[in-house]
């Protein structure tokens, strides 16, 4: 799957393959560093739209629960202008890689 941020296009299957190496080439980190950033400021813009009360925080696996109905989907989909899959990826690297996000 293509993401695109702008000016990077992160292909998901060399994301997931960086992000398993232990050992990165200089391009990997700073294609991961990239899309690393990008990941956490959407996981954060689909967290708040998700999120029924706004002055607190929800965990990852809350807003992963949320993410199941398929009308928030679609409205975070199309908020962002992202694929649905887009959108479920993004959450899935986030839980999986981010170790800072609970």
């Amino acid at each position: 799957m293509q993401i695109t941020d702008g000016t990077w296009t992160f292909d998901s299957d060399a994301i997931d393959e960086a992000a398993n190496k232990m050992q990165r080439n200089e391009q990997e980190r700073e294609m991961l560093n990239a899309f690393v950033r990008y990941a956490y400021l959407r996981y954060k813009q689909i967290r708040d739209s998700v999120n029924p009360r706004k002055c607190k925080y929800m965990r990852i696996d809350q807003v992963r629960e949320q993410l199941k109905s398929p009308a928030k989907l679609r409205k975070v989909s199309s908020r962002f202008t992202i694929s649905e899959e887009e959108v479920l990826y993004i959450v899935d690297f986030v839980k999986k890689y981010l170790k800072y996000v609970k």
